[in-house]
């Protein structure tokens, strides 16, 4: 039985639109299996991570393909290489490219890659050489809280190399001015920290015996015949331990006003530091008696009855201290 003319133009016609339906549907069709367009190859492409958000991408195919480009999911459309990407935000990106041959797509080809334009923090110094040392090679150390950083260093001020944590190194001994170190942080995008940097001075061994240290002391409101303590601080400027076997106070010689001479009119008592009884003070830090079973220096007006002592009133005496230490 053969089929009227009108039915087979009714048949054609629904035919027509289930193609035209096909194609909006699911767009350009794909390379089948066993068929040969050839997918492209990306020829240059930004780094993983990337510290830039403009992205260059270079690619190539047969003779005669065009190319459709597509980034972080968008629609593919037409392109040619190069093609650049501009304002890229921070994190994660995808480039995906086809050839197309004949109306036929290949399989994409994609790239991912990550931007990072943010620097990691200022490295954290943890040990660096006493300040002063007398040490020719000297070691510092630090840590950077972006894991995997790497790291570049600037010795006395000169060029930034590429360095490690811990860093020994010697200076120059000859050089008694200051001597510096600076350390910055690199991510794996290639930012740059903040910079990170400690002076230090080189100085001479200390000697065994007469080792430098100041004392600083004050008391007042004085009464007749009243024992008061003095505030006595013993600060030690060295790299090392220093042992104080001597310390004295004494009160400078002055007779202004008349009539309020200090050896007539103030008593003393000496801190009690001895050979036997040696004040320790760790490098670069302060001890302020009474500390370590030693005993601080007092002072009273002497009570005077039988002399106006109110001439006295409102002065005020100047301490000296002498003292001997040693490491």
């Amino acid at each position: 039985m053969k089929t009227p003319t009108n039915a087979r133009h009714t048949a054609l016609a629904l035919l027509g639109v289930f193609v035209a339906l096909l194609v909006t549907v699911h767009g350009m069709p794909r390379a089948a299996s066993g068929q040969s367009v050839v997918s492209p190859v990306i020829t240059s492409r930004p780094a993983d991570p990337s510290a830039s958000t403009t992205a260059t991408f270079a690619f190539a195919a047969l003779s005669g393909a065009a190319f459709r480009c597509a980034r972080d999911g968008s629609t593919f459309t037409a392109c040619a290489s190069p093609v650049t990407y501009t304002g890229l935000t921070q994190g994660r990106h995808t480039f995906s490219i086809v050839t197309v041959v004949a109306g036929t797509e290949s399989i994409p080809t994609a790239y991912d890659w990550v931007v990072d334009t943010v620097a990691p923090p200022a490295p954290v110094l943890t040990t660096v050489p006493a300040n002063p040392t007398s040490n020719a090679t000297n070691t510092a150390s630090w840590t950077s809280a972006e894991a995997g950083a790497a790291f570049r260093c600037s010795l006395e001020n000169g060029p930034w190399t590429t360095c490690t944590s811990p860093l020994t190194w010697v200076i120059d001994t000859s050089n008694n001015g200051q001597h510096q170190l600076a350390v910055q942080a690199v991510d794996a995008a290639g930012n740059v920290s903040a910079t990170t940097a400690y002076a230090f001075k080189y100085q001479k061994g200390l000697p065994e015996s007469g080792v430098p240290f100041t004392v600083a002391g004050s008391v007042g409101d004085l009464v007749p015949g009243v024992w008061r303590p003095l505030s006595v601080t013993v600060t030690n400027p060295n790299p090392v331990t220093i042992r104080v076997s001597a310390l004295t106070v004494a009160v400078a010689a002055d007779s202004t006003p008349p009539g309020c001479t200090s050896a007539a009119n103030l008593e003393l008592r000496q801190p009690s530091v001895t050979t036997s009884s040696v004040l320790l003070v760790a490098s670069r830090g302060s001890v302020t008696l009474p500390d370590q079973g030693v005993a601080t220096a007092e002072i009273r007006l002497r009570n005077l009855p039988t002399v106006n002592q109110d001439v006295c009133k409102n002065k005020s005496f100047a301490l000296t201290w002498s003292g001997t230490a040693s490491n």
